[in-house]
């Protein structure tokens, strides 16, 4: 059946017979431009995707360069801190220095292509001498297009921060009930500790206290620990909401302490006190007092002084191996620091004032510190006033008294013959724990941290090898000045 319009498709085709050609003709260049037209949004489509990729490419490669230019900048706080732990004096002066590095300053990071610029500025403004000298360092990495900064706030440790100090082990009966230490310890052995009481009413307690990792906390009753209070023990150390946080409050890995540097260090100052004209040789006893050291060389021999200034204030007695006795006369009123070769022996009260009063004093033996047995309990003879010994009582001690290759110890734990304290106001630093007494006579050791040494050293008391960061700061905003400037 023929419809209407195909009889009028043929008549058009009878009339013109292209008109069927001028269709195909017609369609095929539809076709060509619905394919061109794909094309070109298929090429915008593509290089869009193309911009897009670079466009991302390029910022992941910014941001992995800022990545890496960050931890150029940390490495360079990391060397800053490698470097100063080298040296156990701080760097002198308040103005800013590089740390080494190439002719501009800057320093190849191990490992890697990227830079970084590293600016040491100590703390201007120290207020006494030998106070623990903070610095700030400016570290800024380069990392291909990526540039990044960090500010880090440091301070040194110091042997005498530490109430108490010591190379070997705190043994039992020490940190047991009622034993209260109001300042850091440390020991690079084992800290053992012990209750008689049920609950943790009057047990032993540090306001800080850190072991190596060769070492460790042990508990009576329960083994070695490392938390604070272990699980079924009557020991629980405190405070012990402080020390359950762990670090710096309680610490099982904190870093060994090198108690060989720490001897050789003290000896080496024998230089320094040459330079100050304060090498005395065979001194047998010796008397603070006031802004002077009075000492003698025999009982017969004439008395000797010292006059103290912030320019001499450190004494090196060079005795060998004999001992020298040491009280004294009245408070000292300067910082002051003695070194002796040979053994310390206490013979009666020693004020060295505190770190901000007068103080600090810092007493130094070679060998041992020893608390001389009064002649007048041991019936041996004696000097006269005020050269005599006087050690028949509780004592009072205003100093920090170091052995570092020694002990602190009585020369004998029989006398007194009545229970004392040996109370020293200030800290103590020893190689090896030594005794003071026993239960019923000699001397209990109480220990009353002066907390001014946490921020002041006796003169020329060394710094350690860690320094330990207060503040931290990345990109920050330097305004009209620049990393280099003085701006600590």
């Amino acid at each position: 059946m023929i419809t209407g319009s195909s009889m009028l498709k043929r008549i058009i085709e009878t009339i013109d017979p292209s008109a069927n050609r001028n269709s195909s003709v017609s369609r095929r260049g539809a076709a060509l431009a619905v394919v061109f037209v794909a094309m070109l949004v298929l090429s915008i489509l593509a290089g869009a995707v193309y911009i897009l990729f670079a466009s991302n490419l390029r910022s992941l490669n910014w941001t992995m360069d800022r990545i890496s230019a960050r931890f150029a900048a940390e490495s360079g706080v990391r060397l800053a801190i490698h470097y100063l732990s080298l040296d156990p004096n701080p760097p002198a002066g308040t103005e800013p220095f590089y740390l080494p590095g190439d002719s501009a300053g800057w320093i190849s990071i191990p490992g890697v292509d990227d830079m970084a610029l590293v600016v040491i500025d100590p703390y201007d403004f120290a207020e006494r001498p030998f106070a623990n000298p903070g610095m700030e360092i400016r570290s800024r990495g380069i990392s291909g297009e990526g540039t990044n900064t960090v500010v880090a706030r440091y301070v040194p440790d110091s042997p005498s921060r530490y109430a108490l100090l010591l190379d070997g082990s705190i043994p039992a009966g020490f940190f047991t009930d009622g034993r209260v230490i109001d300042g850091p310890v440390h020991s690079n052995g084992t800290i053992v500790f012990s209750s008689a009481s049920p609950d943790s009413v009057n047990d032993p307690s540090a306001l800080e206290i850190s072991t190596t990792t060769e070492g460790g906390f042990y508990f009576t009753g329960s083994g070695y620990s490392e938390v604070p209070h272990p699980e079924g023990s009557s020991i629980w150390v405190q405070p012990y909401p402080s020390h359950r946080r762990g670090s710096p409050y309680w610490n099982t890995e904190a870093r060994r302490i090198d108690f060989t540097r720490l001897h050789d260090y003290f000896y080496g100052l024998r230089s320094d006190a040459a330079g100050q004209g304060t090498i005395i040789y065979g001194v047998k006893r010796l008397l603070f007092d006031g802004e002077t050291i009075r000492f003698r060389k025999g009982i017969l021999n004439p008395t000797e002084v010292i006059q103290l200034s912030p320019d001499s204030n450190l004494v090196f007695i060079e005795n060998g191996g004999l001992p020298v006795y040491m009280k004294s006369l009245s408070a000292l009123t300067v910082p002051l620091t003695v070194i002796s070769t040979g053994p310390v022996y206490i013979s009666g009260m020693i004020d060295g004032g505190t770190s901000m009063n007068g103080g600090p004093l810092g007493i130094v033996s070679l060998r041992d510190i020893i608390v001389a047995v009064d002649p007048s309990q041991s019936g041996a003879s004696d000097w006269p006033y005020p050269w005599n010994i006087d050690t028949d009582h509780t004592l009072s001690i205003r100093a920090y008294l170091a052995a570092p290759s020694g002990e602190l110890r009585a020369e004998t734990v029989f006398y007194p013959k009545e229970k004392a304290y040996f109370s020293v106001m200030g800290g103590v630093l020893e190689a090896k724990f030594g005794r003071l007494g026993t239960a019923d006579m000699g001397y209990y050791l109480f220990i009353s941290y002066d907390d001014g040494l946490s921020g002041v050293r006796p003169p020329y008391f060394p710094i350690l090898e860690h320094w330990t960061m207060i503040s931290w700061e990345e990109n920050p905003d330097f305004g009209d000045a620049s990393i280099e400037d003085n701006l600590y």
